[in-house]
C-alpha cells in the first residue's frame, strides 16, 4: 500500500514572518510591507508519499488559487500510476474544492485503478504529514525571505525542489 497526504501551498515575494522581537516595553509597532496578489504568488498542489520506508515528493504548479478542477487533475495524474493490485490511499483534508459533486463522481473511477480517498478528520491539518514539508519549504530552505520578481522566486523554489527531490507532475 502506498500512503499519499494531498494539500497545497502559497508563496508570495514575501514570505509570511513568523515573529519578530522589539525592546521590551518599548511599544514599537512595524508595518511590515507584504507583496500580495496575483502578480507576486506561485501557488502549488503536493502529495508527500509513503511507500514502505522510501518517501516522496510530487507536486504541480497552479495556475491562480486551488480549483476541484485542479485537484481532479492531480488525482487522474496519481490514478495513472497505480496498480489495482497495490493500493494507494491519498489523505485530504475537508476544504470545499477536495470534496466537490464532480470529483464524488470520479471517485469510483479511480478507485477501479486502485487510487481510494480518504479524509482528515476536521481541524486536524497537523495530521496531514505534508504540512511539515511545506513549513520545511518555507521556513528553512527557502535561502531569501523576500524575492524581486515571480521569476526569481520560481527559480529559488525549484532549487529547493530538487533538493527534496520533488518530481513535478
Amino acid at each position: 500500500m502506498t500512503l499519499k497526504y494531498l494539500d497545497q501551498t502559497g508563496l508570495s515575494l514575501m514570505l509570511s514572518l513568523g515573529y519578530t522581537w522589539t525592546k521590551g516595553g518599548s511599544g514599537q509597532q512595524f508595518r511590515i510591507p507584504t507583496r500580495w496578489g496575483k502578480s507576486g504568488r506561485i501557488n502549488l498542489m503536493g502529495t508527500y508519499s509513503l511507500y514502505g520506508v522510501e518517501e516522496g515528493l510530487e507536486v504541480r504548479e497552479l495556475e491562480g488559487n486551488c480549483t476541484g478542477e485542479q485537484v481532479m487533475s492531480h488525482l487522474d495524474t496519481l490514478a495513472l500510476e497505480c496498480a489495482p493490485a497495490c493500493i494507494t490511499v491519498v489523505v485530504l483534508d475537508n476544504a470545499p474544492f477536495h470534496k466537490g459533486a464532480k470529483l464524488r463522481e470520479k471517485q469510483r473511477e479511480w478507485e477501479r485503478k486502485g487510487l481510494f480517498l480518504r479524509y482528515l478528520p476536521p481541524y486536524a491539518p497537523f495530521l496531514n504529514l505534508i504540512e511539515e514539508v511545506w513549513r520545511r519549504l518555507k521556513g528553512f530552505l527557502l535561502p531569501r525571505r523576500c524575492y524581486d520578481s515571480v521569476a526569481e522566486l520560481r527559480q529559488a523554489l525549484h532549487v529547493v525542489l530538487r533538493l527534496l527531490n520533488a518530481r513535478f507532475i
